[in-house]
Formats: C-alpha cells, sequence, structure tokens
C-alpha cells in the first residue's frame, strides 16, 4: 500500500502568480507584467483551482495535490524550455505570438531533450508567470504547497464584478452551458460551482443578478478572510484595479520592487494599447450601484 504520494523538487524558483477573482483586472495584469524584465511568457493554471476546491471537499489527499501541482508545474517549465505546446492562437494572452520575446521559443524547438534541460531550468533565474482564479479563497490549502512564488492579488469594487458576471449571464451559465471550466458539483440532480456548496437550496431560488451578487460577494468574503491571515507579506502584494487604471506608474514601480525586476521598452506600448492610466467612472459605478442594490436585495458587502 502506498502511504504516501511524492514527488521531485520544484525546478522553478521564481514563479509569480496573478490571481482574483474573474473579472477583476487579472487579463489586464497578464498583459502588462511579462513585458517586465527577465519573463517568460505566462500561462494558465486552471489545474491547481480544481485541486484546491478537490482539497476544500476532502475529494483528494494533500499528499496526491502537492505531488500534482508541483509535477505538473515542472513539466510546464520543461516544455516551455523545449518550445512544446507552445500556444499559437493570436488572440489568448497566453499566445507566443503576444510575446515580445516570441523568437526565443522558436529557437527553442531544436533544443534537444533531457537532463541538460533540467539542469538550466534549476539554474534558471527567470520569471515564470502564472494565471488564475479564486487561489485566494482557498489560500488555506495553497500556502503548503511545495512551490515557490510571489503572488499579485488583485480586488475591484464588487459592484463593477457583479455586472460583469451578470452581462455574461453566470447566474444561469453554470448550470446550463457546458463551456464554462469551473469545477461543479451535483446536488438533487442539478450542477452548481463549487462555492455556491452549503447554499444551494437557497441560491436556486434567486433571480440571475442575486445569484451573481451571491458569488461574487462569497468569493470576496474567503479571499479577503485567508488573505488577513497572510503572515508572510513578502511573498503577496496587493493590488486594486481602481487605483492601478489611475496611477499605473505607481503600482507599477511598486511591483517591479516587489518582484526585483525592471520594466522594458515594450511595457510602455501595452499601457497605451490597454489604455492605462486612465479615470475610473465613478458615476456608471454609482449608476450600477443603484440598478443591482435595487434588482438584488441579498447584497450585503
Amino acid at each position: 500500500m502506498i502511504k504516501k504520494i511524492s514527488h521531485h523538487k520544484a525546478f522553478i524558483k521564481n514563479y509569480v502568480i496573478i490571481d482574483g477573482i474573474s473579472r477583476t483586472g487579472k487579463m489586464m495584469l497578464s498583459k502588462i507584467i511579462p513585458t517586465f524584465k527577465n519573463f517568460e511568457q505566462i500561462e494558465y493554471i486552471e489545474f491547481i483551482e480544481y485541486m484546491l476546491a478537490a482539497l476544500r471537499f476532502k475529494k483528494i489527499s494533500f499528499d496526491f495535490a502537492n505531488s500534482f501541482i508541483v509535477t505538473t508545474l515542472n513539466e510546464m517549465s520543461y516544455n516551455k524550455m523545449i518550445g512544446r505546446k507552445q500556444n499559437l492562437r493570436p488572440s489568448d494572452v497566453t499566445s507566443i505570438s503576444k510575446f515580445y520575446k516570441k523568437k526565443i521559443y522558436q529557437k527553442r524547438l531544436n533544443f534537444p531533450e533531457g537532463k541538460k534541460v533540467i539542469n538550466l531550468l534549476k539554474k534558471n533565474k527567470k520569471f515564470f508567470p502564472l494565471m488564475s482564479h479564486d487561489i485566494m479563497s482557498n489560500y488555506n490549502f495553497f500556502k503548503n504547497f511545495n512551490i515557490n512564488f510571489k503572488m499579485i492579488q488583485i480586488y475591484r469594487n464588487p459592484f463593477d464584478i457583479i455586472y460583469s458576471w451578470n452581462k455574461r449571464n453566470w447566474g444561469e451559465r453554470f448550470q446550463n452551458d457546458p463551456q464554462p471550466s469551473a469545477l461543479l458539483y451535483s446536488s438533487k440532480k442539478k450542477l452548481y460551482p463549487w462555492h455556491v456548496y452549503g447554499r444551494e437550496d437557497k441560491w436556486q431560488k434567486k433571480n440571475s443578478v442575486e445569484r451573481c451578487s451571491d458569488m461574487v460577494i462569497n468569493l470576496i468574503k474567503k479571499s479577503i478572510k485567508n488573505h488577513r491571515s497572510v503572515k508572510d507579506n513578502k511573498k503577496i502584494i496587493t493590488i486594486s484595479y481602481e487605483d492601478f487604471i489611475q496611477n499605473t506608474d505607481a503600482n507599477l514601480f511598486k511591483i517591479s520592487k516587489f518582484l526585483n525586476t525592471q520594466k522594458t521598452s515594450l511595457t510602455k506600448k501595452i499601457l497605451i494599447r490597454e489604455k492605462c492610466p486612465k479615470t475610473y467612472d465613478a458615476e456608471d459605478y454609482l449608476k450600477k450601484k443603484k440598478i443591482y442594490s435595487i434588482k438584488s436585495h441579498k447584497i450585503n458587502f
């Protein structure tokens, strides 16, 4: 009988995780931060989100989740160094065509496989950026994984997020649309996103806006609760979406100091494309707040 699932040590010492709940501005940051010096192209890490939700529900053991995550990240890093499994879809943020040094990945296609790649990874001082959803809401599990990381945690005004979620019909789609990749569970022959657990009957009776507000506020509260319990502030930097878009340079300076790296000539070009800095539309926010406070009597944040 196997007593414990185990793994080799993580190859990479500089993982940079951009985390927050959906529609907080992670996509924007994921386009900007990889333009910094010594960065690789960004990758999604949905599998970590699934492992964390499974740990919350006690469906898997921690040693399995830890081993799976470290091993999978090692494989991702290895593949990145030899040009394997590259994303060529031009519109994706993870596409190598979006990366300012895309020729690096083309050259790596001819790099020989083997131990030399692993040795190179272990000596590698580059940053490997990863984008995720909801890690902070399950941070009590994540913090114990055997990976070296720094995290950029982004928050946004809940009414803006609820507006965006409702616009994308997240109050209905989790149950009826197979496209969303969130981890689901079943109860009374209906499907629910993992973060609705324990509130299924009440959630089912709500309208679409109320469902969105319920999910958004629940995830934010989970994230804030875990974030406040973090003792090692050297691992996490907190960013506000509203502050970032208005005071972009100050925030980028703070992030570059946190990561001990610098902006590059491309950073400015990407900021122009992302229209940063820009004015936060306070009137639009107040309009959304009024509308969604009326549509959902359950908003209590």
